[in-house]
């Protein structure tokens, strides 16, 4: 069965579709990577200089509903958060809310980035939540495609 240009154009096309999305994967992998290497080098700096950022990095978990928008679905998962005090002007100071991608969420993220050095400046409570269903953050029923209806935008 000869080909014809048009299915040589359009294997071609899928072939670059499937190739972007792994170039993006790479890309994404290696900023976060960057980001992390960045925390470290500021979470090193910082204590150097003598201040112990991590004695103000808490670790919890709420339980989150897996469903907003039914009242009668009493479920829930639990939703990983990481909390940074270091720098907060309590009780009256800005809370600066940092949501995480589609990852997990590390303490670093309360520890170094630009936003961090926002609530240095202006004396603000940080709160990075990870987002559900992604690293910590799972459905209690697993991943199953039957057990995503809950992960959308909608809900999140």
């Amino acid at each position: 069965m000869p080909f014809s240009a048009a299915r040589c154009l359009v294997l071609l096309f899928l072939l670059n579709v499937v190739d972007a999305g792994r170039l993006l994967t790479k890309i994404k992998e290696r900023v976060r990577h960057v980001q992390l290497q960045k925390a470290k080098q500021h979470l090193l700096t910082s204590a150097a200089s003598g201040r112990q950022p991590l004695q103000h990095v808490k670790e919890g978990r709420i339980h989150q509903k897996l469903d907003h928008f039914n009242r009668q679905d009493v479920r829930t998962f639990p939703q990983r958060f990481f909390v940074n005090e270091a720098y907060w002007q309590s009780p009256d100071g800005p809370v600066f809310l940092f949501i995480g991608g589609e990852g997990p969420i590390y303490e670093f993220d309360v520890l170094a980035g630009h936003h961090v050095d926002m609530a240095e400046q202006h004396g603000a409570l940080l709160l990075v939540l990870e987002h559900r269903f992604y690293g910590n953050s799972i459905n209690p029923d697993g991943l199953k495609t039957e057990n995503l209806q809950d992960l959308s935008s909608q809900q999140a």
